[in-house]
């Protein structure tokens, strides 16, 4: 009869350890964006550094119990655009931000996302434009404005 209890006690304790693990299911967005100064310095892209585009690949968590922002995984490449292809020329630089995610809202239809990285570095904020995209804002909180070639957005993948 002991070792019953003992039995049940370790299932207990395992199913508390499940419950409290993040969830593996994340969200993933997806962006190519110019490399200007706002991100450069977001990213801690050094200023000497020939750069011309971005590509982020931004995975969000969330507690599988409430729902609630977790952690967050931002994995960037980053240099001079390849001509006629969607890739880098070489010597290209890579990067990954982590650290925790909230959310905001503002009224009743305006969502912030802030990533707040583990390392000393300037928190980076998203507005939500719905389920699918985030627009990257610059630290007053403004929408950044691309141009022909790339845009701030990011895509859900």
């Amino acid at each position: 009869m002991k070792s019953l209890g003992n039995w049940l006690l370790i299932l207990l304790a395992i199913g508390f350890v499940q419950a409290s693990r993040v969830s593996p299911d994340q969200v993933t967005f997806r962006a190519t964006s110019p490399c200007d100064r706002i991100p450069r310095s977001m990213l801690s892209i050094p200023t000497t550094t020939e750069c011309e585009m971005i590509q982020w690949n931004l995975a969000l968590y969330r507690d599988p119990r409430n729902q609630n922002p977790t952690v967050y995984k931002l994995h960037y490449t980053y240099g001079m655009s390849k001509p006629s292809t969607t890739g880098f020329q070489d010597g290209m630089g890579s990067g990954t931000k982590e650290g925790n995610w909230s959310m905001q809202q503002e009224g009743k239809n305006k969502t912030f996302y802030r990533l707040e990285p583990s390392a000393s570095a300037p928190a980076i904020s998203f507005v939500r434009l719905d389920d699918n995209l985030l627009h990257l804002l610059d630290p007053d909180g403004k929408l950044m404005i691309g141009h022909a070639g790339w845009s701030y957005t990011l895509n859900r993948k």
